[in-house]
């Protein structure tokens, strides 16, 4: 307890004769680095440490509070160098009654590039030192027992070259030896390309070079948006482990970028939506199998587009011309989309109501999706078959009125209803005759919405009350989120692919969560169906052809944003994965 305090009183003691010593003393600044040469996966550790006289002024112990002590200028020292660590110590010295205060800061440096690269003179107040020349060499070091790295990145693809919008499967992974204190991967990132991460990362074991190494490894799609060359910058990292006689050491490695050729789409697809997927099917389901179907009656036909290698959004709606016998009720369609550690797989599924009008027989035209088969190189086309339905009379049923007057609702223009809802309602319509319960039916389900309705209203109110309440409310005060947010918000608005990169990346600075590294992510911690929409809306614009690009409307998904901007911050759920192990972790707490 005595030593504890006597460090405090010295801490205190220097920072206040250090202060003074600089204002009186011009002082001394000199600089030493524990190498000169060393390779670019290395580090330095440069000690600068400044030694001056000093007098006591025992008035300023009553304003400590107000001292401050910077470290040297070091915006020189950035230019050459990434500072991964830095600290301070102090110590006196008295020699024959001439007292020295002695000032060192130690720093963990890492270089930026290769060649000779210069120290620069750093500057403490009216001190300043002499610069220092170090050479980098080109490679990786071999580790100090002769056998191999301490740690190091490694970066692969599945294919050598994609087709624009097709599915690139990116696998990363850290190699490391020792007892890691702590570590940072970075994440690759591509403002032209939609990234997914696929799956947890994975943590094992491997023998390379016959040394056993532990491995982290992560794998992430993505979808270059334009023709060209897609570039991924070098995955870098940055960490620290203490190796067998307990010493502290840097480890850094960065990986070499990575070049993909992306090809444009062929001359020779034949589909309106380009769909470059490892496998696709249409499928179809009926509620009632029997090919006869009684006038007046409905049955439900629910197609379903499967594909591996595609995100749901890409997948675009199925194209149905039904005959004026029928009339078509389509229910919104179910998008889906999985991420796993292999694939993306996605689903569109569409069911519409068909009631029949007029007996007869008729054929359902043939249902036919294109797409590209990016592991045979060649179009495909995917085909749901003509049927034909006979629709017979129906003793009771009144005929239906002429179809010029009624014309049967093409799919995208009716109404989406629950096709049991639908088909329930039609079949009781043609009845000529109505049973005395059928007003106490209506007049039940007229009540029932009503009180649907005032739930769904006090819902709303209750939430907006919250919403305004004081103190939850937190301005945008960060510049660098405000900067990413206008570049959001730009995109947006130009309806482009660079609005799915950017949201999760301002999202992270928003709210310091830095579990959002996707779109799809956003989304689910967003919870605004409205977000989701939207975001689908965007996604079939780029995926849909010039249709789709044409009508493109940004004003709903830009509330959406403002909508997830304007939430309080404790409401976040921040908090950072772990990059390692939690038994990684306390061994290197306890270490």
């Amino acid at each position: 307890m005595v030593n504890h305090v006597r460090q405090m009183l010295l801490l205190i003691l220097m920072a206040l004769v250090t202060t003074q010593a600089w204002a009186d003393d011009k002082g001394t600044l000199d600089v030493h680095v524990d190498r000169t040469t060393l390779h670019e996966n290395q580090t330095l550790t440069l000690t600068v440490k400044g030694e001056m006289p000093f007098s006591m002024d025992l008035d300023m112990l009553f304003n400590i509070g107000d001292l401050e002590l910077p470290s040297p200028e070091e915006d020189a020292l950035e230019e050459n160098f990434e500072i991964l660590g830095k600290h301070q110590k102090y110590s006196l010295r008295s020699v024959n009654g001439d007292a020295t205060a002695i000032v060192t800061w130690i720093y963990e440096l890492a270089p930026k590039k290769t060649g000779k690269l210069e120290i620069p003179s750093l500057k403490f107040r009216e001190a300043r030192s002499e610069p220092v020349t170090v050479t980098v060499e080109p490679g990786d070091a071999p580790a100090p027992d002769g056998t191999a790295r301490p740690a190091f990145v490694e970066v692969e693809t599945d294919k050598s070259s994609v087709y624009v919008q097709e599915q690139l499967v990116l696998t990363v992974r850290l190699f490391y030896r020792g007892n890691l204190i702590r570590g940072d991967l970075s994440q690759p990132e591509q403002n032209d390309a939609i990234i997914e991460s696929m799956g947890e990362q994975q943590e094992y074991a491997r023998v390379r070079d016959n040394v056993r190494y532990r491995v982290v490894e992560r794998r992430y799609a993505i979808y270059p948006q334009s023709p060209g060359t897609l570039t991924i910058d070098g995955i870098k990292f940055n960490g620290q482990a203490r190796d067998d006689t307990g010493s502290l050491t840097f480890l850094r490695d960065t990986a070499d970028p990575l070049n993909i050729p992306v090809k444009g789409i062929p001359d020779s697809f034949t589909g309106d939506t380009w769909l470059p997927a490892s496998s696709l099917e249409l499928s179809q389901d009926w509620s009632n199998p029997s090919t006869e179907l009684k006038a007046g009656k409905s049955v439900t036909r629910t197609l379903t587009l499967n594909a591996l290698g595609l995100l749901g959004s890409a997948l675009p709606p199925l194209k149905v011309d039904y005959p004026d016998a029928v009339r078509s009720y389509p229910d919104k369609p179910e998008l889906k989309s999985n991420v796993d550690s292999r694939t993306v797989t996605s689903s569109r599924t569409e069911s519409t109501a068909l009631v029949a009008v007029k007996p007869g027989q008729i054929t359902l035209p043939e249902v036919r999706v294109p797409w590209w088969d990016t592991v045979n190189d060649k179009e495909r086309v995917a085909v749901i078959p003509a049927r034909t339905l006979t629709i017979t009379d129906s003793a009771g049923v009144a005929a239906p009125p002429p179809a010029a007057k009624n014309p049967p609702s093409a799919p995208d223009q009716a109404k989406p209803v629950t096709p049991k809802a639908r088909e329930t309602a039609l079949e009781e319509a043609p009845q000529p005759l109505h049973s005395p319960l059928d007003n106490t039916w209506l007049w039940l389900a007229v009540a029932l919405g009503t009180g649907w309705a005032l739930t769904v209203l006090f819902w709303w109110l209750n939430r907006r009350r919250a919403a305004v309440s004081p103190g939850e409310s937190d301005p945008q005060g960060d510049p660098a989120e405000a900067t990413l947010y206008a570049e959001l918000e730009k995109a947006a608005r130009a309806g482009n692919a660079q609005t799915l990169s950017l949201l999760p990346r301002w999202a992270r600075q928003r709210f310091g969560n830095q579990h959002l590294r996707s779109a799809g992510d956003v989304v689910r911690f967003s919870t605004d169906e409205t977000l989701a929409e939207e975001l689908e809306k965007l996604q079939e614009r780029l995926y849909g052809g010039k249709a789709a690009a044409d009508s493109w409307q940004p004003e709903a998904l830009l509330k959406s944003l403002q909508r997830l901007r304007d939430r309080p911050l404790r409401q976040a759920t921040p908090g950072l994965a772990p990059l390692y192990p939690s038994s990684l972790k306390a061994g290197g707490a306890n270490s």
